[in-house]
């Protein structure tokens, strides 16, 4: 978990898993497009609902009942601008090593069972 400051004050950030299912399910896109695209940064849109999900999530897990909306999240940004880009900064190092070790998995799986390797099938279970 990351701490952003805020009006001189911390404030824990956390973009785990359930922090990007939120924001996911929220925007109505892809698990995949976001942890591997910029999607997720393209839009201030995006940015702002990104940040109070994230936002949200640390508060949670720090055992704060503070929660933030998109639109408290906007003032934050009009008051200081550098905050998109902290927030930018620690969701990508967030989601860097999630994507690191889903890559390898995917290759790893790959790898050893080959392209064509045996697909399960009904009644069927796989070795």
């Amino acid at each position: 978990m990351d701490e952003i400051i805020i009006h001189g004050t911390s404030h824990p950030i956390h973009f785990g898993l359930r922090a990007i299912h939120e924001f996911t399910r929220q925007r109505g896109v892809d698990f995949a497009s976001t942890v591997s695209s910029a999607e997720a940064l393209s839009t201030l849109d995006s940015i702002v609902a990104l940040t109070a999900t994230g936002l949200n999530e640390g508060a949670r897990r720090a055992g704060d009942d503070r929660r933030y909306t998109e639109d408290e999240v906007w003032d934050l940004f009009d008051e200081d601008p550098t905050l998109i880009l902290t927030i930018s900064d620690l969701f990508v190092a967030s989601i860097s090593p999630l994507t690191d070790r889903l890559g390898e998995m995917a290759r790893t799986d790959t790898v050893s069972q080959g392209p064509n390797r045996p697909r399960p099938t009904a009644g069927r279970r796989r070795p």
